[in-house]
């Protein structure tokens, strides 16, 4: 292959070029083409069950998918300005990320958060933290997505209601997802880093709640957003991604009826968070085939019998993983090969990673740009004047159906072993995805699975032609940390500790959780705090 570092090589030229292989990542082999024989007809429309083809028989001539953007870093104040930038550029849905002390449960006062606050997402503890954070920003006209896992997500979520009722909007009126998932960051490489903040068990009973009660106080809100995209990015292929979210998912279901739901209450508001990598074919195909097994599992497994529970609803973010630190412009390219993937596979949410995202939090521009790329798309290519239009391609049809089938096997498989949440707890998913890293990694570095860049069309000359974004401010740090501190002092204490007492008394009845966290939350104890209570309730203490 080309290396730049060498002489030209006229020989090379001559031969050509060629794939390396003829597989799909997940190891499926292609064939030189395909026919009729290979897709038999199935006369499937979009709208129509199993929704292979789309969950609406529009789609996008309707309305576009939402341009939903990932924001947070820094104080409230500093993502709201950029929500809000992000907004007038043509973003159509919010996207909050907290720092990892709070999607640890740790407020910014806290020995553990020193360095991390507001570097990967926004710092916030309080009722005053969000309503900086959703200033001007009308809570029933926008929907948001609050990416966070149990305990944090049911103090946000609290939040959230609470400042609604400060705007006067209705609970009915919200609308939004939370992602609510125990699993969201427990899984891959950052699995030893969350284990010690909170027990896996608790997490989930939390998580459980919080669907709980939006399900009977929420109508419109999603109370579930199933991770698969974090799952997929530490090295998994689809088949693994699209079996282990539904596996996860049906466990979620089973705890769920249990609580005396209906399956009709609630399956149509689980939404799932996917991914979208570079082998363009297989990742369509791969969205088509979720959709399809979503649909037959919850009307055949479940007994469903609203068309709305069988929708699979499929917000995705193109691939981390795949941007390069070499030649980072190179990532435009990446970022819209992989958003034409997502909407020619029909998502209904779609997050481009913005090129610079190999270095750091991207910058107003690079954002923005991930924006027009969204944008292009959507109204100079003409792909969204037409339903699926890849529908009844041989290849597509073939692969949508190579897929469903491996992914059914592996769902099975775990199925036989107890479910996702037990594999998870016996370490199997942990194997899994070791082996998986470790097989992609040695791809990479034989040459097998060609990065532009980095294994092949190398530069070594190459100078960096990208300015980063850098969060990282001991100014920021301090005034968080003070505000936090004066905060926790001028309010009224003995309010606090009564109400954090009753958080305690009521988790360890094993009540629902989420009244009491709201009632915390207005005598104006801190997400930190609330967090430790639940942690003191469930006997368990940071192991760090």
């Amino acid at each position: 292959m080309w290396d730049r570092s060498k002489d030209i090589d006229f020989d090379a030229y001559i031969r050509g070029e060629r794939p390396p292989n003829y597989r799909t990542t997940s190891g499926i082999e292609l064939k030189e083409f395909y026919t009729a024989e290979d897709a038999p007809s199935r006369d499937e429309r979009p709208g129509q069950y199993p929704f292979t083809r789309g969950i609406h028989a529009d789609m996008y001539r309707r309305r576009f998918w939402t341009r939903r953007q990932q924001t947070g870093y820094g104080s409230p104040r500093e993502s709201n300005e950029r929500m809000r930038l992000l907004l007038k550029e043509g973003q159509t849905g919010l996207n909050v990320n907290l720092d990892v002390p709070g999607e640890l449960g740790l407020d910014a006062d806290h020995p553990l958060a020193q360095g991390d606050i507001g570097l990967v997402g926004t710092s916030l503890s309080t009722l005053e933290d969000a309503e900086e954070l959703f200033r001007d920003l009308p809570l029933d006209k926008i929907s948001t997505t609050i990416i966070l896992p149990p305990p944090s997500s049911a103090v946000l979520m609290a939040l959230y209601l609470l400042l609604a009722e400060r705007q006067g909007v209705s609970p009915s009126s919200l609308m939004g997802t939370i992602m609510n998932d125990s699993f969201n960051q427990l899984v891959g490489p950052t699995r030893e880093a969350v284990l010690p903040f909170f027990p896996i068990d608790a997490s989930v009973k939390i998580g459980v709640d919080v669907m709980e009660y939006c399900t009977r106080q929420i109508p419109k809100w999603n109370i579930l957003n199933i991770n698969a995209y974090n799952m997929r990015q530490t090295g998994i292929d689809a088949v693994q991604e699209g079996a282990f979210a539904m596996s996860l998912a049906r466990d979620y279901i089973g705890l769920l009826l249990q609580r005396g739901l209906d399956i009709d209450e609630f399956a149509g508001r689980i939404a799932f968070f996917c991914d979208v990598q570079m082998d363009f074919l297989e990742e369509i195909a791969k969205i088509r085939a979720m959709r399809r097994l979503w649909a037959k599992m919850i009307r055949e497994d479940f007994g469903a019998k609203e068309t709305r529970s069988c929708l699979f609803k499929a917000a995705v973010q193109t691939s981390g993983l795949h941007l390069t630190a070499q030649q980072p412009l190179n990532n435009i390219a990446r970022a819209t090969i992989q958003t034409l993937a997502a909407v020619l596979a029909g998502v209904q949410s779609i997050h481009t990673t913005s090129y610079d995202e190999a270095y750091a939090l991207p910058t107003e521009d690079a954002q923005k740009l991930s924006i027009r790329i969204q944008q292009i798309i959507g109204y100079e290519t003409g792909l969204t004047k037409v339903v699926d239009p890849l529908g009844g391609a041989y290849v597509i049809e073939w692969l949508t159906d190579a897929l469903e089938e491996r992914m059914l096997a592996l769902m099975r498989r775990i199925e036989d072993m107890g479910g996702f949440m037990k594999c998870y707890k016996d370490g199997w998913i942990e194997n899994e995805i070791n082996k998986a890293r470790y097989e992609m990694s040695g791809r990479i570095e034989r040459g097998e699975q060609v990065v532009v860049g980095v294994n092949a069309f190398r530069d070594e000359e190459e100078k960096l032609p990208i300015s980063i974004f850098k969060v990282y401010s001991s100014e920021m740090q301090r005034a968080r940390i003070e505000y936090v501190k004066r905060y926790k002092k001028e309010r009224d204490q003995k309010k606090v500790e009564n109400a954090l007492s009753k958080l305690y008394e009521e988790t360890k009845k094993g009540s629902n959780v989420l009244p009491p966290v709201m009632d915390a939350v207005l005598s104006r104890a801190t997400l930190g705090e609330i967090c430790d209570t639940l942690r003191r309730a469930y006997g368990f203490e940071i192991q760090v």
